[in-house]
């Protein structure tokens, strides 16, 4: 037994530099450092055995951000820098700086493995775990094994979602469906309505007819009525009472109704409003 190699804090990662052992850490710090000769941001990962690791903002993403501070607290996958994969010159960068325990590392490096094995392996129906990378109206992008897919905002919840605009925080893990795969265009959509359970499914079960229940007014349409959310990704749709004004500042009030029908298949339920707030009477 070469009781060196234990005593040497770097040999972990020297060793899975060897294997390309894909690692993940949480960002604790955005320093400045010059591993290249340049000096530039660097998001600094805590390694074992009091270790430093330092990804070089080159190595951080192929993508270029103004700054890496909105990385911080997010959980990242890494692999120790591989010099000579990166076309730098081994001789002149120093991965290990054992009298400063440093190392360099590569964030990168292992996104393109993930990638790899992501296209390798991925199918219509798999479940995987992704952190959400960002968002637009009407999608929130989740990055799962380095890949980047599309949740559109349609499949996020049974609910109504206005929009995806910071609904979740970005580096927050999910989980979800594939739903489609184009592997010559990259492109993949997937969801999470369809790990959840089918809110209408106990429609009948919740909701009896003549049963009386309360809700917000999330719609109103002059020519068919007003829709009531009775509960999340359930609403009810009911005619507007006598002497009740029909204007879109019922919109948000609760109601409450009495049921009428019930129809799962239909996703549909019909109702009566027996109460109004008291502000409008």
């Amino acid at each position: 037994m070469d009781l060196n190699f234990y005593n040497n804090p770097m040999n972990e990662y020297k060793t899975s530099l060897r294997r390309k052992i894909i690692h993940q850490g949480i960002v604790k710090r955005v320093e400045s450092h010059a591993p290249f000769g340049k000096e530039m941001q660097c998001a600094v990962v805590i390694l074992n055995n009091g270790l430093k690791g330092l990804i070089h903002e080159d190595q951080f993403d192929k993508q270029k951000y103004r700054s890496l501070v909105g990385f911080l607290g997010h959980k990242i996958d890494f692999m120790v820098l591989d010099v000579a994969k990166s076309g730098m010159d081994p001789k002149t960068v120093q991965v290990f700086n054992e009298e400063s325990g440093i190392v360099l590392l590569s964030r990168v490096q292992a996104l393109e493995e993930l990638q790899e094995d992501f296209w390798e392996n991925a199918d219509v129906d798999h479940v995987c775990t992704g952190t959400v990378s960002g968002f637009e109206e009407e999608r929130l992008y989740i990055l799962v094994k380095g890949v980047t897919c599309i949740l559109p905002i349609k499949d996020y919840e049974y609910d109504w979602t206005p929009s995806a605009k910071n609904l979740v925080p970005l580096g927050s893990e999910i989980t979800v469906k594939i739903k489609e795969i184009n592997k010559e265009k990259e492109r993949v959509i997937v969801s999470r309505k369809e790990l959840m359970e089918d809110p209408w499914l106990r429609a009948r079960e919740i909701f009896r007819i003549g049963d009386y229940a309360s809700g917000e007014i999330t719609g109103i349409d002059e020519k068919i009525g007003i829709f009531i959310k009775l509960a999340p990704g359930i609403e009810s749709l009911a005619w507007f009472p006598p002497k009740i004004p029909s204007h879109k500042d019922l919109i948000g009030m609760i109601v409450s109704v009495k049921i009428k029908s019930v129809n799962p298949e239909e996703r549909k339920i019909r109702s009566t409003i027996v109460h109004f707030p008291h502000v409008l009477y």
